[in-house]
């Protein structure tokens, strides 16, 4: 089963600031609002109204587009006379679709944080951020153009970027390659891709301090007392670098086969690197001072994932190999019990080093004004990422809007939510059709994650460095927390400084590539955040910061 490119339409588009309402159309028209009687600012309705009197499909807000709190009013559930709405997507990235009753005509709403991680963009950055980023993609990524998305757009990109056939020969060593089998990707059973999502994990989120937020199992034990320490000398804000593409080497795929207790054991002792996935008994050493190591599905499933640490303790879990691996080596004993063995594959290698060398170009164009080559970096980064998460989605469903709980199914009552006076609740999406079936691989999603987590534990090291970096290689009472590919500390680790050959005994080991940890920004003389709201302001600030004399790309 290949998968096959989809054609894409580009949709007509309105670029507006939320609060005013001005913007821009796809080929820079200025564009004026619409605004009712007695209003300064323009409402949903007239944005609406707005667009629609452009001609435009989609709008793509910029600017000040308000937080959506829980029980408050939701800017996207208002009325607009003369339009209806048909199926929002209210979680982030939020989605409004409207069709204009007189006419028919659809209109989406959406926001540019979508694609460039922030709205805080002029109308006119943003729509030169879409064009460059659809100019960079197609250069990288032949006939791969924009599409509604960042996870379909990238998700189209891989198809493109996928082989025709495989053992042809090149005659001579030269020109189109000739002969071989059609390339083909066998199916994923129900009952492998059944076990995926319930048993694999995809960010490690993870507050190491005392307070709130750490995990309260009583078997993740914090590592930092912020009540001994209750002001910071240093906060450091690491991530990693473009990580997923670091990550998409030589992914396993169908056919898998699964491995009994004996067969789990024998490959993963003679193959620790093979791609398979276990599930394993550990116990954590009864010396063991640092942090988690692999994760477990907590009792209460609806609250993810956390990663024990404390010592003498036992559980069952599965895990990849690389994880597996690492825990291993950190003197955890592991007991394989089950497991199941992928096939060596280069499934999603072109599609990462197009990617990459697509971000490394963006990066090297001084001609592109800096706040839209780094809201195209960020669309870049947006497609990775989505594109790995959409290899294990089940189509995500719909929102629909009520102004009485009693229009709300008996059957989707569990799904209610409240936005002023309005009610919601979630249609659940359809089963995937043939072709979209063929972009189903959660297998490829769940090591991509797999690998992310195991590089922010242990991550190799530019500049000949024969260490490995990251969370192992620093003092655990140093440790704040962890998001995805980010590290929280109350120090500045040297494996994610520069390279720098001229220092003596030079001890960095970022050197530009993906993958590598690196620091986004510090400050100093903080708050220790003792929860995830303080740390995440911090974060912010620490990024906005920066590091004086280093220029931190996305």
């Amino acid at each position: 089963m290949r998968p096959i490119s989809f054609d894409y339409r580009p949709k007509r588009t309105a670029w507006l600031d939320y609060k005013t309402g001005r913007g821009v159309t796809d080929n820079g028209t200025s564009i004026r609002p619409k605004i009712g009687e007695r209003r300064k600012y323009p409402n949903l309705t007239d944005l609406l109204d707005t667009a629609h009197t452009m001609g435009a499909e989609r709008i793509m807000l910029t600017g000040a587009v308000p937080e959506v709190v829980p029980g408050k009013s939701h800017w996207l559930i208002a009325k607009t006379p003369g339009w209806k709405a048909s199926g929002h997507w209210l979680n982030k990235p939020v989605t409004g679709r409207f069709v204009n009753e007189l006419s028919g005509d659809s209109l989406e709403v959406r926001t540019v944080e979508e694609w460039f991680s922030t709205s805080d963009l002029s109308p006119m950055q943003a729509r030169d951020a879409w064009d460059v980023t659809a100019r960079v993609l197609a250069d990288a990524i032949p006939h791969a153009v924009m599409a509604l998305t960042p996870a379909s757009t990238g998700a189209n990109a891989w198809a493109l970027s996928l082989p025709k056939t495989i053992g042809g020969r090149r005659p001579g060593g030269k020109g189109p390659v000739q002969g071989g089998e059609p390339f083909e990707l066998e199916p994923i059973p129900k009952d492998i891709a059944d076990e995926l999502h319930f048993t694999a994990g995809q960010h490690r989120i993870e507050h190491l301090t005392t307070g709130p937020d750490r995990c309260d199992c009583g078997d993740c034990l914090a590592l930092f007392d912020a009540e001994a320490t209750p002001q910071l000398e240093t906060f450091s804000y690491v991530d990693g670098r473009f990580m997923y593409a670091a990550c998409c080497r030589e992914l396993g795929t169908m056919p898998a086969v699964r491995l009994n207790r004996a067969a789990a054991a024998d490959l993963l002792d003679r193959d620790p690197y093979a791609r398979a996935r276990y599930y394993v008994r550990f116990t954590i050493p009864d010396a063991w001072d640092h942090v988690g190591l692999l994760g477990v599905k907590h009792a209460q499933v609806s609250a993810g994932w956390h990663y024990p640490n404390r010592p003498g303790t036992t559980f069952e879990t599965w895990a990849d190999a690389v994880e597996v691996k690492i825990a291993r080596d950190a003197g955890w004993f592991v007991q394989p019990l089950e497991g199941v063995a992928f096939r060596k594959s280069r499934v999603l290698d072109t599609f990462a080093e197009r990617m990459t060398r697509a971000r490394e170009r963006v990066n090297t164009r001084p001609d592109i004004e800096p706040e839209v080559r780094r809201a195209v970096a960020a669309a870049l980064r947006s497609m990775l990422i989505q594109t790995i998460g959409n290899f294990a989605s089940r189509l995500r469903g719909r929102t629909v809007t009520v102004w009485s709980v009693d229009e709300i199914p008996a059957e989707y009552a569990d799904t209610m939510q409240r936005y002023g006076d309005a009610f919601t609740y979630e249609m659940p999406g359809r089963e995937h059709n043939a072709r979209e079936l063929a972009f189903y691989r959660p297998e490829l999603a769940a090591q991509v994650w797999a690998r992310a987590r195991a590089r922010v534990l242990s991550s190799p090291l530019g500049g000949g460095k024969t260490w490995n970096g990251g969370v192992l290689a620093m003092g655990p009472s140093t440790l704040i927390g962890i998001n995805g590919d980010a590290i929280y500390s109350s120090v500045v680790p040297n494996f994610a400084k520069p390279v720098d050959p001229s220092v003596p005994d030079d001890r960095g080991g970022d050197d530009g590539k993906v993958g590598r940890l690196r620091i986004k920004g510090v400050l100093h003389d903080v708050p220790t955040p003792t929860g995830l709201e303080a740390r995440n302001v911090l974060r912010a600030k620490a990024e906005a910061a920066g590091v004086p004399g280093w220029e931190s790309d996305v």
